[in-house]
C-alpha cells in the first residue's frame, strides 16, 4: 500500500494490522491487536518506510491511533523511541508525533507518557 505516493508496507497478521493513509498534511496510521515479539521485525521496517514518507511527503505530523491497540511490547515500544530519535536528529525535516490512546488502557498512559518525556517538543498524546 503507499500513503500519498510513498511505499510503506502494511502490516495484515492475525494477532496484528496497520492502516495508514495521508489526510491533508498529516500520516494517520490506525494499529489494531497486539504488537509482539512476533511482528517485532515486520513493525521495524514499517516504522522506517513511514518515517521516509513523512519526510518525503513534507508532513506536518505522524498520528499514531491506538485506540485498539491492546498490547505492545518492551521491543516494539522501543522502534517508536529509536524513530522519535530520527526525528530529532533532522530539525530541518522535523514533524511531530501524535498518539491517539485508549484511555481505558494504562500500559498505554504510562508507555506513551515516557515517550513523551523523552521528547516533549514533538510528542503529543490525546
Amino acid at each position: 500500500m503507499t500513503v500519498g505516493g510513498a511505499g510503506v508496507t502494511e502490516i495484515e497478521e492475525r494477532t496484528f494490522s496497520t492502516r495508514s493513509e495521508l489526510i491533508d498534511s498529516s500520516i494517520v496510521v490506525k494499529m489494531v491487536g497486539n504488537a509482539d515479539s512476533a511482528v517485532h521485525d515486520r513493525f521495524k521496517v514499517f516504522l522506517n518506510e513511514l518515517s521516509e514518507a513523512a519526510v518525503k511527503l513534507h508532513v506536518r505530523e505522524a498520528v499514531f491511533d491506538f485506540q485498539e491497540l491492546y498490547f505492545m511490547s518492551s521491543s516494539c515500544l522501543a522502534l517508536f523511541l529509536k524513530m522519535v530519535t530520527g526525528v530529532l536528529e533532522r530539525p530541518s525535516e522535523r514533524y511531530a508525533i501524535r498518539f491517539r490512546a485508549n484511555q481505558n488502557l494504562r500500559w498505554q498512559k504510562r508507555s506513551l507518557n515516557a515517550v513523551r518525556m523523552y521528547a516533549p517538543e514533538i510528542v503529543e498524546i490525546e
